[in-house]
């Protein structure tokens, strides 16, 4: 039996999944697989991998939909999206490539502090100075250096890439929160259709249950980009950040808890040694 075959394919779980990630997608600029790979690989009983790549398949058409409408608000840099895209697709092969080279758990806590500076950062100061005033040639160089880190910190860390693209679109380059959620958005687009791609050559992605999955995730993330077109730039700002917090804060808990085990278990070990 093939390992799609293992999972069970509950229609409801999945449209619930589809559409909680499509709408995150589509509210925040990204995020939307930390909503729906827990609904596979928990009540679906999917294999972590294969519902990554089912994932990245049912988010790439979710995210182009919201990008759409983001378009249409307010115009979207084209520089930014093929520079950053660029970026991220040869981080990510880097990050994946170092993942096994580098103290990993480590990194997951600085990058979780990070994650929480920042969003207090957005939270606390109402007027963002932009770090950096890139213009003409600087404004590629800028995109793609922002997408390399990003690409590097997912493949590394499996984070979403959106998590720092926006962010350092907003307070690194001072575009707004809409736009740089927009571009984001364009992103996700471009390495989720090259992820999921991957994974279906592969044979690990879930057809079955994207069947489910890809009809309600669509109209999630247009609902997403609706509402976020409601939502002021300061209000959307506060929201992306407290997602921010509740990622940092998930990543230093989960390193912290992988740690001790890890430790608990070479005591194991030394004390059968012993």
């Amino acid at each position: 039996m093939s390992e799609a075959g293992q999972a069970v394919h509950r229609p409801a779980v999945a449209v619930t999944a589809g559409f909680g990630g499509g709408f995150v997608s589509g509210l925040l600029g990204g995020g939307g697989g930390s909503i729906m790979i827990p609904f596979l690989t928990g009540p679906m009983g999917m294999p972590q991998h294969m519902a990554h790549g089912t994932s990245l398949v049912v988010i790439t058409s979710a995210a182009g939909a919201a990008a759409i409408v983001y378009g249409l608000q307010e115009p979207i840099s084209a520089v930014l999206v093929a520079s950053l895209g660029a970026g991220a697709i040869g981080g990510a092969f880097l990050g994946a490539r170092g993942a096994a080279r580098i103290p990993a758990l480590q990194l997951r806590q600085l990058f979780g502090l990070f994650l929480i500076a920042v969003s207090l950062r957005l939270l606390i100061w109402d007027s963002v100075e932009p770090w950096f005033d890139a213009n003409g040639w600087q404004e590629p160089l800028a995109g793609a250096t922002l997408g390399l880190a990003g690409g590097v910190m997912s493949g590394a860390l499996g984070v979403g890439g959106g998590s720092i693209f926006v962010p350092g679109l907003v307070l690194g380059l001072g575009i707004g929160q809409h736009e740089a959620q927009g571009i984001s958005l364009w992103v996700v687009v471009i390495a989720s259709a090259m992820g999921g791609l991957t994974h279906f050559r592969q044979g690990t992605v879930d057809t079955e249950a994207a069947k489910w999955l890809a009809p309600a995730a669509l109209p999630g993330a247009l609902a997403g980009a609706v509402a976020a077109a409601f939502m002021g730039g300061r209000t959307l700002q506060v929201v992306f950040a407290v997602l921010l917090i509740a990622i940092g804060v998930q990543m230093l808990a989960t390193a912290r808890r992988r740690m001790r085990n890890d430790r608990l278990a070479r005591l194991a070990l030394a004390a059968d040694a012993a």
